[in-house]
Protein backbone atom coordinates (compact mmCIF):
# COMPACT_ATOMS: atom_id res chain seq x y z
CA UNK A 1 0.00 0.00 0.00
CA UNK A 2 1.19 3.51 -0.82
CA UNK A 3 0.01 7.07 -0.41
CA UNK A 4 -1.82 6.70 -3.73
CA UNK A 5 -4.41 4.61 -1.85
CA UNK A 6 -5.41 7.40 0.58
CA UNK A 7 -7.52 10.50 -0.09
CA UNK A 8 -5.85 13.64 1.30
CA UNK A 9 -7.40 14.74 4.61
CA UNK A 10 -7.20 18.47 3.84
CA UNK A 11 -8.96 20.60 2.72
CA UNK A 12 -12.24 19.41 4.23
CA UNK A 13 -13.89 22.72 5.18
CA UNK A 14 -17.13 24.02 3.65
CA UNK A 15 -17.58 27.72 4.36
CA UNK A 16 -20.72 28.50 6.33
CA UNK A 17 -21.40 24.80 6.95
CA UNK A 18 -18.42 22.69 8.08
CA UNK A 19 -15.84 24.81 9.90
CA UNK A 20 -13.42 24.64 12.83
CA UNK A 21 -12.83 26.60 16.01
CA UNK A 22 -10.08 25.86 18.53
CA UNK A 23 -9.17 22.76 16.54
CA UNK A 24 -12.68 21.31 16.85
CA UNK A 25 -15.22 20.57 14.12
CA UNK A 26 -18.37 22.68 13.86
CA UNK A 27 -21.47 22.12 11.73
CA UNK A 28 -23.66 25.17 11.12
CA UNK A 29 -21.95 26.89 14.02
CA UNK A 30 -22.57 23.99 16.43
CA UNK A 31 -19.66 22.23 18.16
CA UNK A 32 -19.77 18.54 17.19
CA UNK A 33 -17.97 17.33 20.31
CA UNK A 34 -20.58 19.05 22.43
CA UNK A 35 -23.30 17.33 20.41
CA UNK A 36 -21.74 13.98 21.32
CA UNK A 37 -21.67 14.98 24.98
CA UNK A 38 -25.35 15.92 24.81
CA UNK A 39 -26.78 13.15 22.61
CA UNK A 40 -24.22 10.31 22.73
CA UNK A 41 -22.38 8.35 20.02
CA UNK A 42 -22.83 7.34 17.26
CA UNK A 43 -24.87 10.33 16.13
CA UNK A 44 -26.19 11.61 12.81
CA UNK A 45 -26.27 15.38 12.52
CA UNK A 46 -28.51 16.82 9.79
CA UNK A 47 -28.43 20.43 8.64
CA UNK A 48 -31.70 22.28 8.09
CA UNK A 49 -29.80 25.01 6.23
CA UNK A 50 -28.29 22.50 3.80
CA UNK A 51 -31.65 20.77 3.25
CA UNK A 52 -33.24 24.09 2.35
CA UNK A 53 -30.30 25.08 0.16
CA UNK A 54 -30.49 21.87 -1.86
CA UNK A 55 -34.24 22.24 -2.36
CA UNK A 56 -33.85 25.86 -3.47
CA UNK A 57 -30.95 24.91 -5.76
CA UNK A 58 -32.87 22.31 -7.76
CA UNK A 59 -36.13 24.28 -7.88
CA UNK A 60 -34.48 27.48 -9.08
CA UNK A 61 -32.33 25.81 -11.73
CA UNK A 62 -35.00 23.53 -13.15
CA UNK A 63 -37.88 26.03 -13.03
CA UNK A 64 -35.72 28.70 -14.65
CA UNK A 65 -35.68 26.45 -17.72
CA UNK A 66 -39.13 24.85 -17.30
CA UNK A 67 -41.52 26.65 -14.95
CA UNK A 68 -43.89 23.68 -14.82
CA UNK A 69 -41.42 21.41 -13.01
CA UNK A 70 -42.39 19.39 -9.95
CA UNK A 71 -39.63 18.04 -7.71
CA UNK A 72 -40.77 14.84 -5.99
CA UNK A 73 -38.16 14.09 -3.34
CA UNK A 74 -37.35 10.35 -3.27
CA UNK A 75 -38.25 9.63 0.33
CA UNK A 76 -36.35 6.31 0.41
CA UNK A 77 -33.23 8.47 0.76
CA UNK A 78 -34.48 9.66 4.17
CA UNK A 79 -38.07 9.44 5.40
CA UNK A 80 -37.49 11.01 8.82
CA UNK A 81 -40.56 13.11 9.59
CA UNK A 82 -38.61 16.24 10.54
CA UNK A 83 -36.60 16.02 7.31
CA UNK A 84 -39.75 15.48 5.21
CA UNK A 85 -41.37 18.51 6.84
CA UNK A 86 -38.39 20.74 6.06
CA UNK A 87 -38.41 19.68 2.40
CA UNK A 88 -42.18 20.14 2.13
CA UNK A 89 -41.87 23.63 3.59
CA UNK A 90 -39.10 24.30 1.03
CA UNK A 91 -41.50 23.53 -1.82
CA UNK A 92 -40.91 19.88 -2.71
CA UNK A 93 -43.46 17.17 -3.47
CA UNK A 94 -42.60 13.53 -2.72
CA UNK A 95 -41.99 10.12 -4.30
CA UNK A 96 -42.92 7.01 -2.31
CA UNK A 97 -42.20 3.29 -2.75
CA UNK A 98 -44.50 1.58 -0.25
CA UNK A 99 -47.49 1.96 2.02
CA UNK A 100 -45.02 2.69 4.80
CA UNK A 101 -43.58 5.66 2.94
CA UNK A 102 -47.14 6.70 2.02
CA UNK A 103 -47.98 6.69 5.74
CA UNK A 104 -44.88 8.67 6.68
CA UNK A 105 -45.44 11.22 3.90
CA UNK A 106 -49.02 11.78 5.07
CA UNK A 107 -47.79 12.10 8.66
CA UNK A 108 -45.36 14.80 7.49
CA UNK A 109 -48.24 16.72 5.89
CA UNK A 110 -48.11 15.70 2.22
CA UNK A 111 -51.39 14.99 0.45
CA UNK A 112 -51.81 12.14 -2.04
CA UNK A 113 -51.87 14.76 -4.80
CA UNK A 114 -48.30 15.68 -3.78
CA UNK A 115 -47.12 12.08 -4.36
CA UNK A 116 -45.98 9.72 -7.08
CA UNK A 117 -45.79 6.01 -6.26
CA UNK A 118 -42.81 4.01 -7.57
CA UNK A 119 -41.84 0.39 -7.09
CA UNK A 120 -41.61 -2.96 -8.83
CA UNK A 121 -43.98 -5.12 -6.76
CA UNK A 122 -46.78 -2.96 -5.36
CA UNK A 123 -49.17 -4.83 -3.11
CA UNK A 124 -52.90 -4.84 -3.73
CA UNK A 125 -53.51 -3.31 -0.31
CA UNK A 126 -51.06 -0.50 -1.13
CA UNK A 127 -52.80 0.20 -4.43
CA UNK A 128 -56.17 0.28 -2.68
CA UNK A 129 -54.84 2.97 -0.34
CA UNK A 130 -53.36 5.27 -2.96
CA UNK A 131 -56.13 4.89 -5.55
CA UNK A 132 -58.77 5.58 -2.91
CA UNK A 133 -57.02 8.86 -2.11
CA UNK A 134 -56.52 9.83 -5.78
CA UNK A 135 -52.72 9.83 -5.80
CA UNK A 136 -51.09 12.07 -8.40
CA UNK A 137 -49.54 9.15 -10.31
CA UNK A 138 -48.68 5.47 -9.96
CA UNK A 139 -45.48 4.71 -11.85
CA UNK A 140 -46.37 1.33 -13.37
CA UNK A 141 -43.48 -1.12 -13.66
CA UNK A 142 -45.09 -4.03 -15.55
CA UNK A 143 -48.16 -5.13 -17.47
CA UNK A 144 -49.04 -7.49 -14.60
CA UNK A 145 -49.02 -4.54 -12.22
CA UNK A 146 -51.25 -2.53 -14.53
CA UNK A 147 -53.72 -5.40 -14.57
CA UNK A 148 -53.72 -5.37 -10.75
CA UNK A 149 -54.27 -1.60 -10.73
CA UNK A 150 -57.21 -2.00 -13.11
CA UNK A 151 -58.73 -4.68 -10.87
CA UNK A 152 -58.40 -2.44 -7.80
CA UNK A 153 -59.82 0.60 -9.59
CA UNK A 154 -62.82 -1.44 -10.77
CA UNK A 155 -63.44 -2.75 -7.25
CA UNK A 156 -63.27 0.77 -5.81
CA UNK A 157 -65.19 2.37 -8.70
CA UNK A 158 -62.35 4.88 -8.96
CA UNK A 159 -60.08 6.03 -11.78
CA UNK A 160 -56.35 5.42 -11.30
CA UNK A 161 -53.73 7.84 -12.60
CA UNK A 162 -50.93 5.76 -14.13
CA UNK A 163 -47.53 6.61 -15.59
CA UNK A 164 -45.72 3.88 -17.52
CA UNK A 165 -42.06 3.25 -16.67
CA UNK A 166 -40.08 2.53 -19.82
CA UNK A 167 -36.67 0.87 -20.10
CA UNK A 168 -34.61 3.41 -22.09
CA UNK A 169 -31.63 1.04 -22.48
CA UNK A 170 -29.25 3.71 -21.19
CA UNK A 171 -26.46 2.77 -18.79
CA UNK A 172 -25.93 5.02 -15.80
CA UNK A 173 -24.89 4.80 -12.15
CA UNK A 174 -21.66 4.65 -10.17
CA UNK A 175 -21.85 0.89 -9.56
CA UNK A 176 -23.74 -1.98 -11.20
CA UNK A 177 -26.36 -2.13 -8.43
CA UNK A 178 -27.20 1.52 -9.07
CA UNK A 179 -27.97 1.08 -12.78
CA UNK A 180 -31.71 1.06 -13.45
CA UNK A 181 -32.06 2.12 -17.09
CA UNK A 182 -31.40 -1.10 -18.99
CA UNK A 183 -33.19 -4.43 -19.39
CA UNK A 184 -30.37 -6.00 -17.37
CA UNK A 185 -31.96 -4.37 -14.31
CA UNK A 186 -35.23 -5.42 -12.71
CA UNK A 187 -37.00 -2.14 -13.51
CA UNK A 188 -39.47 -0.96 -16.11
CA UNK A 189 -41.18 -2.17 -19.27
CA UNK A 190 -39.82 -2.75 -22.75
CA UNK A 191 -41.33 -0.87 -25.66
CA UNK A 192 -43.38 -3.94 -26.63
CA UNK A 193 -44.71 -4.32 -23.08
CA UNK A 194 -45.70 -0.67 -23.02
CA UNK A 195 -47.70 -1.05 -26.22
CA UNK A 196 -49.66 -3.81 -24.50
CA UNK A 197 -50.14 -1.59 -21.46
CA UNK A 198 -51.30 1.39 -23.49
CA UNK A 199 -53.85 -0.76 -25.30
CA UNK A 200 -55.23 -1.92 -21.93
CA UNK A 201 -55.46 1.68 -20.71
CA UNK A 202 -57.32 2.78 -23.83
CA UNK A 203 -59.76 -0.12 -23.41
CA UNK A 204 -60.71 1.04 -19.87
CA UNK A 205 -60.97 4.85 -19.89
CA UNK A 206 -63.42 4.84 -16.98
CA UNK A 207 -60.82 3.24 -14.67
CA UNK A 208 -57.38 4.15 -16.08
CA UNK A 209 -55.85 7.45 -17.17
CA UNK A 210 -52.34 7.47 -18.59
CA UNK A 211 -50.90 10.64 -17.09
CA UNK A 212 -47.34 10.30 -18.36
CA UNK A 213 -44.21 8.33 -19.11
CA UNK A 214 -41.35 7.64 -16.72
CA UNK A 215 -37.69 6.69 -17.04
CA UNK A 216 -34.87 6.42 -14.51
CA UNK A 217 -31.30 5.68 -15.57
CA UNK A 218 -29.49 5.11 -12.26
CA UNK A 219 -27.99 6.94 -9.31
CA UNK A 220 -24.80 8.99 -8.99
CA UNK A 221 -24.81 9.44 -12.78
CA UNK A 222 -21.80 11.67 -13.46
CA UNK A 223 -21.63 11.57 -17.28
CA UNK A 224 -23.50 14.48 -18.89
CA UNK A 225 -23.84 12.60 -22.17
CA UNK A 226 -26.04 10.09 -20.34
CA UNK A 227 -28.57 12.84 -19.59
CA UNK A 228 -28.46 13.95 -23.22
CA UNK A 229 -29.31 10.39 -24.27
CA UNK A 230 -32.19 10.35 -21.79
CA UNK A 231 -33.55 13.63 -23.15
CA UNK A 232 -33.35 12.43 -26.76
CA UNK A 233 -35.03 9.15 -25.87
CA UNK A 234 -37.89 10.70 -23.90
CA UNK A 235 -38.60 13.36 -26.52
CA UNK A 236 -38.97 10.74 -29.24
CA UNK A 237 -40.91 8.37 -27.02
CA UNK A 238 -43.31 11.04 -25.76
CA UNK A 239 -44.20 11.87 -29.35
CA UNK A 240 -44.67 8.17 -30.16
CA UNK A 241 -46.95 7.59 -27.16
CA UNK A 242 -48.92 10.78 -27.72
CA UNK A 243 -49.88 9.53 -31.17
CA UNK A 244 -51.49 6.46 -29.56
CA UNK A 245 -53.53 8.21 -26.86
CA UNK A 246 -56.88 9.96 -27.29
CA UNK A 247 -55.74 12.70 -24.89
CA UNK A 248 -52.44 14.54 -24.25
CA UNK A 249 -49.83 13.40 -21.75
CA UNK A 250 -49.91 15.42 -18.54
CA UNK A 251 -46.29 14.90 -17.54
CA UNK A 252 -42.91 13.34 -18.27
CA UNK A 253 -41.13 11.86 -15.26
CA UNK A 254 -37.34 11.97 -15.67
CA UNK A 255 -36.52 10.00 -12.51
CA UNK A 256 -33.51 11.11 -10.49
CA UNK A 257 -29.99 9.81 -10.00
CA UNK A 258 -28.39 13.24 -9.95
CA UNK A 259 -24.87 13.09 -8.50
CA UNK A 260 -23.19 14.77 -5.55
CA UNK A 261 -19.53 15.21 -4.70
CA UNK A 262 -18.06 13.15 -1.89
CA UNK A 263 -15.45 15.09 0.14
CA UNK A 264 -15.02 18.79 0.09
CA UNK A 265 -12.65 19.48 -2.78
CA UNK A 266 -11.18 18.01 -5.92
CA UNK A 267 -7.84 18.71 -4.26
CA UNK A 268 -8.56 15.95 -1.73
CA UNK A 269 -8.38 13.41 -4.55
CA UNK A 270 -5.03 14.50 -6.01
CA UNK A 271 -3.28 11.53 -4.38
CA UNK A 272 -5.52 8.73 -5.71
CA UNK A 273 -6.11 7.05 -9.04
CA UNK A 274 -8.35 8.75 -11.59
CA UNK A 275 -11.00 6.00 -11.55
CA UNK A 276 -11.81 6.82 -7.92
CA UNK A 277 -12.24 10.47 -8.78
CA UNK A 278 -14.73 9.66 -11.54
CA UNK A 279 -16.94 7.80 -9.07
CA UNK A 280 -16.88 10.28 -6.20
CA UNK A 281 -16.27 13.64 -7.92
CA UNK A 282 -18.27 15.39 -10.61
CA UNK A 283 -18.73 18.70 -12.39
CA UNK A 284 -22.42 17.88 -12.93
CA UNK A 285 -24.72 20.16 -10.96
CA UNK A 286 -28.38 21.19 -11.23
CA UNK A 287 -27.52 24.05 -13.57
CA UNK A 288 -25.77 21.65 -15.98
CA UNK A 289 -28.61 19.11 -15.77
CA UNK A 290 -31.17 21.84 -16.45
CA UNK A 291 -29.33 22.80 -19.62
CA UNK A 292 -28.68 19.33 -21.01
CA UNK A 293 -31.79 17.44 -19.83
CA UNK A 294 -34.62 19.87 -19.04
CA UNK A 295 -34.04 22.46 -21.77
CA UNK A 296 -34.14 20.05 -24.76
CA UNK A 297 -37.41 18.54 -23.52
CA UNK A 298 -38.91 22.02 -23.11
CA UNK A 299 -37.78 23.04 -26.59
CA UNK A 300 -39.20 19.88 -28.16
CA UNK A 301 -42.44 19.38 -26.22
CA UNK A 302 -43.31 22.86 -25.03
CA UNK A 303 -43.58 24.57 -21.67
CA UNK A 304 -47.11 23.42 -20.77
CA UNK A 305 -46.35 19.74 -20.12
CA UNK A 306 -45.32 19.06 -16.54
CA UNK A 307 -41.83 17.73 -15.91
CA UNK A 308 -41.42 15.59 -12.78
CA UNK A 309 -38.05 14.70 -11.27
CA UNK A 310 -37.33 12.35 -8.35
CA UNK A 311 -34.03 13.34 -6.69
CA UNK A 312 -32.93 11.52 -3.55
CA UNK A 313 -29.16 11.33 -3.06
CA UNK A 314 -28.65 14.82 -4.47
CA UNK A 315 -31.08 16.22 -1.88
CA UNK A 316 -29.63 14.36 1.07
CA UNK A 317 -26.01 13.18 0.89
CA UNK A 318 -24.27 16.42 1.92
CA UNK A 319 -26.90 17.37 4.51
CA UNK A 320 -25.53 15.14 7.27
CA UNK A 321 -22.41 13.96 9.02
CA UNK A 322 -22.07 10.85 11.18
CA UNK A 323 -20.16 11.25 14.45
CA UNK A 324 -18.56 8.05 15.77
CA UNK A 325 -16.18 7.45 18.67
CA UNK A 326 -12.90 5.49 18.43
CA UNK A 327 -13.19 2.62 20.91
CA UNK A 328 -10.09 0.52 20.23
CA UNK A 329 -6.75 0.48 18.38
CA UNK A 330 -4.51 -2.26 16.95
CA UNK A 331 -1.46 -2.38 14.71
CA UNK A 332 -1.70 -4.41 11.48
CA UNK A 333 0.65 -4.54 8.46
CA UNK A 334 2.55 -1.40 9.45
CA UNK A 335 -0.62 0.67 9.90
CA UNK A 336 -2.72 1.45 12.97
CA UNK A 337 -6.28 0.17 12.84
CA UNK A 338 -8.96 2.22 14.63
CA UNK A 339 -12.27 0.66 15.69
CA UNK A 340 -15.31 2.96 15.58
CA UNK A 341 -18.55 2.42 17.48
CA UNK A 342 -20.42 2.62 14.14
CA UNK A 343 -20.23 -0.13 11.54
CA UNK A 344 -22.42 -1.08 8.62
CA UNK A 345 -25.30 -1.50 11.06
CA UNK A 346 -25.25 2.30 11.31
CA UNK A 347 -23.96 3.21 7.82
CA UNK A 348 -24.89 0.34 5.54
CA UNK A 349 -23.30 1.75 2.38
CA UNK A 350 -19.87 0.83 3.72
CA UNK A 351 -20.87 -2.82 3.19
CA UNK A 352 -20.81 -2.17 -0.57
CA UNK A 353 -17.45 -0.39 -0.30
CA UNK A 354 -18.68 3.20 -0.64
CA UNK A 355 -16.32 6.00 0.41
CA UNK A 356 -17.08 8.63 3.07
CA UNK A 357 -14.46 11.24 3.93
CA UNK A 358 -13.36 11.34 7.58
CA UNK A 359 -12.32 14.24 9.81
CA UNK A 360 -11.13 14.00 13.41
CA UNK A 361 -13.60 16.28 15.19
CA UNK A 362 -11.21 16.70 18.16
CA UNK A 363 -8.19 17.62 15.99
CA UNK A 364 -9.84 19.25 13.01
CA UNK A 365 -6.96 21.54 12.02
CA UNK A 366 -3.98 19.24 12.63
CA UNK A 367 -1.79 19.04 9.56
CA UNK A 368 0.68 16.46 10.89
CA UNK A 369 -0.96 13.25 9.68
CA UNK A 370 -0.54 9.49 9.34
CA UNK A 371 -2.08 6.68 7.31
CA UNK A 372 -4.38 4.18 9.01
CA UNK A 373 -7.19 1.72 8.56
CA UNK A 374 -10.71 2.23 9.97
CA UNK A 375 -13.10 -0.57 10.90
CA UNK A 376 -16.42 -1.00 12.66
CA UNK A 377 -17.40 -2.91 15.82
CA UNK A 378 -19.43 -5.76 14.32
CA UNK A 379 -18.54 -9.45 14.50
CA UNK A 380 -18.14 -9.53 10.73
CA UNK A 381 -14.97 -9.26 8.63
CA UNK A 382 -16.82 -7.12 6.08
CA UNK A 383 -17.42 -4.40 8.68
CA UNK A 384 -14.62 -2.16 7.40
CA UNK A 385 -14.24 1.34 6.04
CA UNK A 386 -12.21 -0.04 3.15
CA UNK A 387 -13.13 -2.51 0.44
CA UNK A 388 -12.02 -5.76 2.02
CA UNK A 389 -14.18 -7.74 -0.44
CA UNK A 390 -12.57 -6.08 -3.45
CA UNK A 391 -9.10 -6.59 -2.04
CA UNK A 392 -9.93 -10.25 -1.42
CA UNK A 393 -11.16 -10.79 -4.96
CA UNK A 394 -7.95 -9.35 -6.40
CA UNK A 395 -5.81 -11.57 -4.16
CA UNK A 396 -7.87 -14.63 -5.02
CA UNK A 397 -7.58 -14.05 -8.76
CA UNK A 398 -3.83 -13.51 -8.58
CA UNK A 399 -3.40 -16.66 -6.49
CA UNK A 400 -5.51 -18.67 -8.93
CA UNK A 401 -3.85 -17.28 -12.05
CA UNK A 402 -0.42 -15.71 -11.38
CA UNK A 403 -0.17 -14.58 -15.00
CA UNK A 404 -2.78 -11.93 -14.16
CA UNK A 405 -0.15 -10.09 -12.11
CA UNK A 406 0.65 -8.00 -15.20
CA UNK A 407 -2.92 -6.70 -14.95
CA UNK A 408 -2.83 -6.02 -11.21
CA UNK A 409 -3.65 -2.32 -11.61
CA UNK A 410 -6.60 -3.08 -13.89
CA UNK A 411 -7.98 -5.65 -11.49
CA UNK A 412 -7.86 -3.15 -8.64
CA UNK A 413 -9.53 -0.51 -10.80
CA UNK A 414 -12.43 -2.85 -11.58
CA UNK A 415 -12.79 -4.71 -8.29
CA UNK A 416 -11.73 -2.31 -5.49
CA UNK A 417 -14.35 0.37 -5.00
CA UNK A 418 -12.59 2.89 -2.77
CA UNK A 419 -9.16 4.00 -1.54
CA UNK A 420 -8.24 1.66 1.28
CA UNK A 421 -6.17 3.82 3.63
CA UNK A 422 -7.19 6.91 5.56
CA UNK A 423 -5.18 10.02 6.32
CA UNK A 424 -5.95 11.27 9.83
CA UNK A 425 -4.09 13.46 12.36
CA UNK A 426 -0.96 11.81 13.72
CA UNK A 427 -2.20 12.26 17.31
CA UNK A 428 -5.49 10.42 16.65
CA UNK A 429 -6.23 8.15 19.62
CA UNK A 430 -8.90 6.21 21.49
CA UNK A 431 -11.83 8.36 22.53
CA UNK A 432 -11.52 10.78 19.61
CA UNK A 433 -14.65 11.54 17.59
CA UNK A 434 -14.46 10.82 13.88
CA UNK A 435 -16.86 12.70 11.61
CA UNK A 436 -17.87 10.94 8.39
CA UNK A 437 -19.01 13.47 5.80
CA UNK A 438 -21.83 13.25 3.25
CA UNK A 439 -23.75 10.51 5.07
CA UNK A 440 -27.25 11.96 4.67
CA UNK A 441 -28.59 9.67 1.94
CA UNK A 442 -30.14 6.27 2.78
CA UNK A 443 -28.35 6.02 6.13
CA UNK A 444 -31.25 6.27 8.57
CA UNK A 445 -33.44 4.09 6.37
CA UNK A 446 -30.91 1.25 6.22
CA UNK A 447 -29.81 1.10 9.87
CA UNK A 448 -30.26 -2.30 11.46
CA UNK A 449 -29.87 -4.16 14.76
CA UNK A 450 -27.20 -6.64 13.66
CA UNK A 451 -25.18 -8.01 16.58
CA UNK A 452 -27.68 -6.41 18.94
CA UNK A 453 -26.17 -3.00 18.24
CA UNK A 454 -28.58 -0.17 18.95
CA UNK A 455 -29.53 2.23 16.16
CA UNK A 456 -28.04 5.71 16.30
CA UNK A 457 -29.83 8.90 17.23
CA UNK A 458 -30.18 11.81 14.82
CA UNK A 459 -30.36 15.54 15.44
CA UNK A 460 -31.11 18.51 13.22
CA UNK A 461 -29.17 21.76 13.44
CA UNK A 462 -31.55 24.67 13.02
CA UNK A 463 -31.11 28.10 11.48
CA UNK A 464 -30.16 29.67 14.84
CA UNK A 465 -27.11 27.49 15.64
CA UNK A 466 -29.19 25.21 17.84
CA UNK A 467 -30.04 21.51 17.58
CA UNK A 468 -33.01 19.25 18.24
CA UNK A 469 -33.48 15.51 18.44
CA UNK A 470 -35.30 14.14 15.35
CA UNK A 471 -34.73 10.42 15.99
CA UNK A 472 -34.15 8.92 19.41
CA UNK A 473 -31.41 6.40 20.05
CA UNK A 474 -32.68 2.83 20.21
CA UNK A 475 -33.01 1.17 23.60
CA UNK A 476 -32.48 -2.49 24.51
CA UNK A 477 -36.25 -3.02 24.68
CA UNK A 478 -36.49 -2.06 20.99
CA UNK A 479 -34.59 -5.24 20.13
CA UNK A 480 -37.66 -7.20 21.31
CA UNK A 481 -40.29 -5.20 19.44
CA UNK A 482 -41.03 -7.92 16.88
CA UNK A 483 -40.43 -11.00 19.02
CA UNK A 484 -43.36 -13.05 20.33
CA UNK A 485 -42.69 -14.99 23.54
Amino acid sequence: MTMSLAVALHPWGRPGHLTSQNNQLYIDGVNTTELIEQYGSPLYVYSEAKLRHNAEDILNNFRRVHANTTVCYASKANANIAVLQVLKDAGLSIEINSSGEFFKAKTAGYSAQDMVFNGVAKLRAELEQVIAEDIKAINVDSVAELERILSVAQALHKKANVTLRIVPEIKGGAIAGWETGTSDSKFGMTREEQLTAIALIIQHPEFLTMTGIHAHIGTQVTDLSTYQKEADFLIAYAKEVSALLPYPLQHINLGGGYPKNYSSSQENWRTVAEHYQKKYRTDVDFDAIAKILIQPITDALGSDIEIIVEPGRSMMSDTSILLSRIECEKQRSAFPVYYLDAGYNILFDIFSGWYFHMVNANRADDTNTKLCRIVGPLCDSSDTYYDIEGEGRVKSLLATEPALSTHHATLEQVLVHQPNLRELPANTQNGDIIALLDTGAYALEMMNDYCGRLSAAAVLTDMQQGSKLIRRRAEPEDLLRFDVF
